[in-house]
């Protein structure tokens, strides 16, 4: 097994995986060390990281020209206060997720979430948490994963849009769920749309922030 970046071109590193109540939790860490074998991460935390351990984790790498992802073993976790280790097996690759130009901006557009499980379609009224040219991430009440590829209808800046939608993660906030995913089936002009919300709400951020 080969860990081919640069760990000077890593901003972080972001793990999903189930806390000690078996629910899905993520956490972001700063990469200590590799070796052939192992990666060391460490972040600093009040109260710890605790899971069981080993678990098979999503593990994703943010570098300064993009997001990989890939599966890999936590093998441990080892909390001293204030800093937490994480010890992880080295993967055998990523995959490519997302490239800079596809920034993700915060804003809350509504949409309705139509989903299948267990062979029953379910509607929920929501919004957006955050969105991009290549995904979005919605507020849930609950965890709830999808049996196949689900649909998205989002209204951007008043211009509803259906788009097919494949579950990437969940993560947990305040009483309710962050669910992300990358779009499954979108008509280019749907994402030049979105790609263009994205940059007009990024310069009003910028112009207020200027003032």
């Amino acid at each position: 097994m080969q860990f081919k970046f640069d760990i000077k071109n890593i901003l972080y590193l972001k793990m999903l995986y189930k806390d000690s109540n078996d629910k899905p939790s993520t956490t972001k860490a700063a990469i200590k060390s590799v070796s052939e074998s192992e990666i060391v991460a460490c972040a600093k935390f009040e109260d710890g990281v605790f899971a069981y351990t080993p678990q098979d984790v999503t593990l994703s790498i943010i570098c300064s020209d993009g997001l990989y992802r890939t599966q890999t073993l936590l093998k441990s976790i080892k909390n001293e206060d204030p800093y937490t280790y994480l010890y992880l097996e080295v993967p055998n690759g990523f995959e490519y997720q997302q490239n800079r130009e596809y920034f993700r901006i915060c804003v809350n557009f509504d949409c309705t979430y139509t989903y299948k499980k267990d062979e029953q379609e379910y509607k929920i009224q929501t919004q957006t948490c955050n969105i991009s040219a290549n995904g979005v991430t919605i507020i849930l009440p609950k965890f709830e994963v999808p049996d196949e590829d689900a649909e998205l209808s989002v209204s951007v800046y008043g211009i509803d849009l259906l788009i097919g939608v494949r579950y990437v993660r969940t993560e947990v906030f305040e009483d309710c769920y962050k669910v992300s995913f990358t779009y499954s089936e979108i008509t280019e002009s749907d994402r030049d749309l979105i790609a263009q919300a994205c940059i007009k709400q990024q310069l009003e951020l910028r112009r207020k922030r200027a003032d």
